[in-house]
């Protein structure tokens, strides 16, 4: 009876709360790196993170749009051109690599980092960097 009580208490237990990086975490995770990140179907799409918290993004064979980001309680925003929602992430370290969890109207699906790179985001088509 005891050790079914415990199994009890163990099962409502919740798990050991992730603590999401805050902006001053995830800056020094991210800065100056272009990441490539999937989901559980496959490629998500790659971020290069800029000074002034500023980044390019592109979907997987997309074109680069640009953008700024910004801490907003524990979340991880980003406003890109041309798209008035914000996108706002949790974010963890786990293992090295960068992890995101998606909080926005249909949220709570995950990125993972899969590849890092010092490198430009390559930006095809009429992209010029303006």
């Amino acid at each position: 009876m005891r050790a079914f009580r415990l199994a009890l208490i163990l099962a409502a237990t919740p798990a050991l709360a992730e603590t999401p990086l805050d902006a001053e975490a995830f800056d020094a995770a991210t800065r100056g790196d272009t990441i490539t990140y999937d989901y559980g179907g496959g490629l998500f799409g790659t971020e290069e993170y800029l000074e002034g918290r500023r980044v390019r993004w592109a979907f997987e064979g997309d074109l680069c749009i640009y953008g700024v980001w910004y801490q907003k309680g524990d979340q991880i925003c980003f406003d890109y051109e041309n798209d008035p929602t914000p996108a706002c992430w949790l974010y963890f370290l786990e293992d090295g690599r960068i992890r995101g969890r998606y909080m926005g109207e249909g949220g709570g699906w995950e990125i993972l980092e899969s590849s890092r790179g010092g490198g430009p985001l390559p930006c095809p088509g009429p992209d010029l960097g303006v």
